[in-house]
Parts: structure tokens; sequence; C-alpha cells
């Protein structure tokens, strides 16, 4: 029996809109977002510092996000184009830069033990102000927030996935995924399998009721490696993009990957195992606080979409071996 089931938790999904004015440079646009929310709810100030040892962060923040052409989103941020030598990763010199003048959004996730949803949405919903940023005057005004229950978005994806037979996660800001059965952080992996994207949301809830330990950790993820198989277009999906953030350039994952829903092993697993409020809760926590490492910084926000559903004949899904 999985030790990750349904228990009382609450978190909570703002997509922010927010007027944003006065900055040109080179820019991991997820810096601003962290100011503007440490400006408008200080409090949250302390849930951005770094934690000692292995303590996952429950606070999530995506970069900035705009709309192109009434239709295609482009996530806001500055990244390098690198090859790699014989010996040495070479990155071109020339950035691609940053120009916020306009209407944004940003997403931001948390646990409820981090902050009350109300004092945040009653913050934020005040928040405008000019201040300066990177040694430039930028003004921001948050003008609309759409909140939602990550709870109950969980839940509802399961079904839809499990009626489709397949589902798709978006890396929509870079992400930088962390390999468990790796003892060191300063290890990241770029291939997006199952046992490696789900790794962060797993730990995170294994943590946050006391229960974390490697054995527990890969139990679980072996379970997900086994329910979702990776599509041919796993590799094709995706593309790494040299991110600045710091000082230097960091690999990171962005597009997506496609898994397939393993349907013997899901008749298996459910002889012990509430599937639907396992796996809903791992969904939970992957929308409302990301995967991978940096998610208090921008990195790691995912989008999880189930592909085209099944038509209603009746019938059982086709299952997968």
């Amino acid at each position: 029996m999985s030790r990750i089931g349904v228990h009382k938790l609450k978190l909570a999904l703002l997509k922010t809109h927010v007027n944003v004015f006065g900055f040109a440079g080179y820019l991991f646009s997820g810096k601003l977002v962290k100011t503007i929310l440490t400006r408008s709810i200080p409090r949250l100030e302390e849930f951005f510092r770094p934690t000692m040892g292995s303590t996952p962060k429950l606070l999530h923040i995506s970069p900035l996000y705009r709309v192109k052409n009434n239709r295609e989103v482009e996530c806001v941020y500055s990244y390098a184009v690198c090859r790699k030598t014989s010996a040495y990763v070479k990155c071109i010199d020339a950035l691609k830069p940053v120009t916020l003048n306009g209407r944004y959004y940003f997403y931001i996730g948390f646990h409820q033990s981090v902050e009350n949803v109300t004092d945040v949405l009653n913050a934020l919903l005040n928040y405008n102000e000019c201040f300066e940023f990177m040694n430039q005057k930028v003004c921001a005004e948050v003008v609309e927030i759409e909140a939602w229950n990550a709870v109950e978005l969980g839940k509802n994806l399961v079904a839809r996935v499990m009626n489709s037979g397949s589902m798709k996660i978006v890396f929509s800001s870079p992400t930088m995924l962390r390999d468990p059965l790796r003892t060191s952080g300063k290890f990241k992996t770029l291939l997006p399998s199952p046992f490696n994207v789900f790794a962060t949301p797993v730990y995170t809830i294994l943590f946050s009721k006391g229960l974390s330990s490697v054995r527990r950790l890969r139990t679980e993820l072996l379970r997900l490696h086994r329910l979702f198989n990776e599509t041919y277009s796993a590799l094709g999906g995706v593309k790494v993009r040299w991110v600045y953030y710091g000082r230097r350039p960091e690999p990171a994952l962005v597009g997506y990957v496609n898994y397939r829903v393993n349907f013997e092993y899901f008749d298996f697993l459910k002889q012990g195992l509430n599937v639907e409020d396992w796996l809903g809760e791992i969904f939970a926590y992957m929308l409302a606080l990301g995967v991978g490492a940096g998610r208090a910084a921008g990195f790691g926000h995912v989008e999880l979409k189930p592909l085209a559903e099944r038509k209603n004949t009746g019938e059982p899904p086709a299952k997968s071996l």
C-alpha cells in the first residue's frame, strides 16, 4: 500500500496578470517575479532563501509570460546559444535581450503552511508601485488574479488522463530535473523519464509527511516509471536551452514529453491502492510546486495535459505493454 495518499492539505495556484514597464536588458524574469512578490508580501522572503540540507521548497514561482499574436505564449528570459566542443561548452556572447513594456502574467504556487491564500490575494491585488530593479526604474501593477485549488485540478486531471490513455508534460519554463539515484544535488539530468520528472514532487510529498527515505522514494518512483511509458518522441520534443540566472549559463530543458499509460500495471496497482487519489495528489504538487531544481526561482513550471481523448465506445482502453 502506498504511503502517499490524500491527506489534509491545501495547494493554491495563482495566475497573476501584471502590467510591467521600464526594463530593457538581460534577465531571467523569475528574478523580477520574486522581487514583486517580496515587495508586496515581505514575509515571503524567508521562503525564497536557500534551505539547508534536503528540505524541499513549498513555494514555487514561474517567470513572466506574454501572449503574442493573440494565441502564442512566450516565456520571458535571456538565454545563450551554446555548443559542445571536444573539451568544453562554448557559448556565443550575444544573449537574447528582454524588454518589458506591457501586459504579462506569472504563476505562484504554495502550500497552506507557507501563507494564507486570502492574504496573498489581498496583498497582490493592491500592488502597484515603481522601484529600482537592476539599476533601472521598473513599474509593476497587478491587474487580475485567477486562483485554483491545485488538489481539485489534480483529481480532475487523473480522470482525463486515464480516459485518454496518455499525457503530455510541458516544460513551460526552463527545467532542471534531478536524478533521484544520485545523492548530491549538484548533479542534474537532461533525460525526461518518469523517474526524473516525478522525483521532486514525490520527494516533497513524502518529506511533508515525515516519511522521506531513499527506499520509500524509489518505491514510489518505480511505480510511476512502470505506469507511464515514454513515447518515441521523448527526446524529439525537448531541447536544451542555456539560461543565464547567475554568472554563467546553466543547461535546462524546454519543450514537452509524452507518456502513455500502462493499463496492465494500472490494473495491478488498483488491487492494493487507490490509484486515482495517489496520482491526483502527485499531479497537484506538480501543478502548484513545479518539478526539478530552482522552483522558487522560476524554474520547473509545468503544464499537464491529456492527449486526444479516446472516443467513448463502452470498451476498456487498449493496454500498453
